[in-house]
């Protein structure tokens, strides 16, 4: 049954098969990022072999061969350690197939089975990275496929291999204009097309996802992150953009401390319970805030990390989009990231927080280990007891940070995980923002003050062309937050104390005498002035894919419909849709010619024609009884000068009529007509 329509003898030609194999290279390419790299080999070795085939050196595999074969490449992929129900095995497996395909194609509906699997894998890119790069490559991928479709269906040519640049020509052209004619319709669909919500989802694995800031602070961590030049988010301000210093994303809540590690809470909680534990209505958050001052509106693009933690100005008291707030005022996705997300929010920086504290939040924010760090409990006494105010000991604590050697790095010692503190505070002094985030809390608390670490991002680059904010892991920080009475929560960064360059300006100038921002980074782009206005640039172009294709939701196209066609029912939106492809349709009807009576005349005698019609020019009118040869004995006549043209046009012409050529040869004798025609046109 299914052989019936493809019969046996239609066999692919050589120049078919050099393309359908470029176009699985070209569509397993990308895939391999994210998939088991030894599948490129495989498909190399599946390249080799059909082309050695088809040369004659080897013979087509037999069953047996091929269930080895098969059998290797299973066993391989339950050894990659991939989960069995997952993505990744689904595409593993097809991209398995996909390869080993090539070493028994031969007839074109093997051909075509190759192609529309080529066609499903390049969708299946397009789960794992929604680049602009990525769409570009998908279309590169389209294109290259179409090319293959329309080249094994063409005829098995007999040329050799170094005279294939016309056919190569025949078939890549009709391609171009194929997919130059959907791309109307592909524009139309993805602006007036209806976008319902899918009926079932898969999450991709986490290890997709560049992860940032995890929900656990050890000292050292935030250092190593640092060390990325990886985006984490975009922010584009709608009502004026904020001061350098006062740029302070803030993400994670961290309260508990086990002597070693900062963590959100006692228990080990998944993202699903923290985001049950916190969820909060947002009438019942706003109402712990004294609202005061100007508020701050942006929009921010979160790049996919796996985790739910997003990032703001807080406090948060608007938010349009798939995110929610908390109770300890963050925000949070509503699933983990594993594809970018456009938020609109709107905060107000001076707000006051918490003015009466829950004595479940006290009991959090007061929290210490039972055991380790005596010296730093002494040493907190010891300035409490000098202290007037709480106040006045929150200085002195940053006055010791700023007037003793203290010194920041991105290369900071390893500590002792039972006294970490009392390493830090007393003997070693260098750090990271997180280890002078987690001694200072830790001073506070030891003093009966409430206070928590804020693991989050601070600052952010500055792109022109866009006019936006890019934030990169690099630009990861820690800080604290203290509860003061009649002040709620006030946030405090004891790292500007050490560093104020890293507040003010940026990491890479407060690293730049130690010299090792992104030291692991050798080919990183941040780490090069004269790259950075290219850099910027190509960012520009990323941020705009992202804000106006993939920020393209329900949302984005309803009101871009009543922007255009006014309040919308069901019935318009049809009308609307209908009259688009019609309007399509006769597009096409009119650029491809559909409808008119065409007369399909070879190429050899249209160039005839003008031939004729070159000497009725210049007055000499052939016979309609009158053969090519003795017209062209007449033309000479005409034309003496000319005989050698018209004599070789003429034996050019009989030769095409009236001998069996194959098809390559066949268009040499035809570029060779135009060339001679052209040659008597100009003289």
């Amino acid at each position: 049954m299914f052989n019936k329509g493809f019969p046996q003898d239609r066999k692919i030609s050589y120049n078919g098969m050099l393309w359908l194999l470029a176009a699985q290279f070209v569509v397993m390419l990308p895939l391999a990022f994210y998939l088991p790299f030894w599948l490129i080999p495989v498909m190399l070795f599946s390249t080799i072999w059909r082309i050695r085939v088809m040369q004659g050196h080897l013979t087509q595999p037999r069953n047996i061969t091929k269930l080895v074969f098969t059998s290797l490449g299973i066993v391989g992929l339950a050894l990659s350690g991939i989960p069995l129900v997952s993505l990744d095995m689904m595409a593993s497996l097809l991209l398995l197939g996909f390869a080993y395909k090539t070493i028994e194609v031969i007839q074109q509906r093997d051909g075509m089975v190759v192609i529309f699997t080529g066609f499903v894998l390049v969708g299946v890119t397009f789960l794992y990275s929604q680049s602009m790069f990525t769409a570009l490559y998908g279309f590169l991928s389209l294109l290259i496929l179409t090319t293959a479709m329309i080249a094994i269906h063409k005829n098995k040519s007999s040329v050799a291999f170094k005279s294939k640049k016309m056919a190569f020509m025949s078939s890549f052209r009709p391609a171009i204009i194929m997919l130059l004619l959907c791309l109307p319709l592909m524009i139309l669909l993805f602006m007036v097309a209806p976008r319902f919500t899918p009926l079932w989802t898969m999450s991709l694995p986490g290890g997709h996802a560049k992860t940032g800031i995890t929900d656990r602070m050890t000292p050292g961590d935030i250092a190593k992150l640092s060390q990325s030049d990886e985006l984490a988010f975009r922010v584009k301000f709608l009502n004026g953009k904020p001061k350098q210093s006062e740029l302070y994303w803030r993400g994670l809540i961290l309260q508990h401390f086990d002597g070693a590690t900062w963590t959100q809470f006692k228990e080990d909680l998944d993202s699903e319970a923290v985001r049950q534990r916190l969820e909060k209505p947002v009438i019942d958050i706003v109402s712990r805030l004294q609202l005061k001052g100007s508020n701050r509106q942006y929009e921010v693009i979160y790049e996919k990390s796996s985790q739910p933690w997003l990032f703001s100005l807080t406090p948060v008291i608007d938010v349009k989009g798939n995110a929610t707030l908390g109770s300890d005022f963050r925000v949070m996705a509503n699933h983990d990231l594993f594809e970018p997300l456009l938020l609109t929010m709107t905060s107000l920086p001076e707000a006051v927080r918490d003015i009466e504290l829950l004595p479940s939040v006290r009991q959090s924010a007061l929290q210490l280990p039972e055991k380790g760090n005596i010296k730093t409990h002494q040493l907190a006494e010891q300035l409490l007891a000098s202290s007037s105010s709480q106040q006045d000991y929150i200085q002195k604590v940053l006055n010791r940070y700023k007037q003793q050697e203290f010194y920041y790095t991105l290369r900071p010692p390893k500590l002792n995980r039972t006294d970490s503190i009392d390493e830090f505070m007393i003997n070693h002094k260098k750090g990271f923002c997180a280890h002078y985030a987690g001694s200072f809390v830790y001073m506070m608390r030891a003093a009966g003050i409430p206070a928590r670490v804020v693991a989050g991002y601070q600052g952010g680059e500055w792109n022109e062309s866009g006019n936006y904010l890019a934030v990169h892991q690099y630009d990861a920080h820690a800080w604290t937050e203290v509860w003061l009475k009649d002040k709620g929560w006030v946030r405090i960064d004891p790292t500007a104390m050490v560093a104020p360059e890293r507040i003010e300006k940026s990491l890479e100038f407060a690293m730049k005498s130690e010299g090792s921002f992104l030291q692991g980074k050798f080919f990183s782009s941040a780490k090069y002035k004269w790259l950075n206005s290219l850099r910027k640039k190509f960012d520009s172009g990323q941020y705009a894919w992202r804000r106006f294709v993939l920020g393209y939701d329900s949302d984005a196209q309803s009101s871009l419909m009543k922007k255009i066609f006014g309040e919308i029912s069901l019935l318009k939106m049809a009308m609307i849709m209908a009259g688009i492809f019609i309007v399509v349709i006769l597009f096409w009807s009119v650029l491809l010619g559909i409808g008119k009576k065409h007369h399909h005349e070879a190429q050899e005698h249209r160039l005839y024609r003008r031939f004729c019609d070159l000497f009725t020019k210049w007055g000499m009118e052939r016979e309609v009884s009158q053969t090519a040869g003795e017209f062209s004995e007449l033309a000479i006549a005409h034309s003496p000068h000319l005989k050698h043209e018209i004599s070789a046009f003429t034996d050019t012409y009989n030769q095409i009529c009236y001998t069996d050529s194959d098809e390559n040869t066949k268009d040499l004798l035809v570029k060779q007509l135009k060339n001679l025609l052209k040659k008597i046109r100009n003289n």
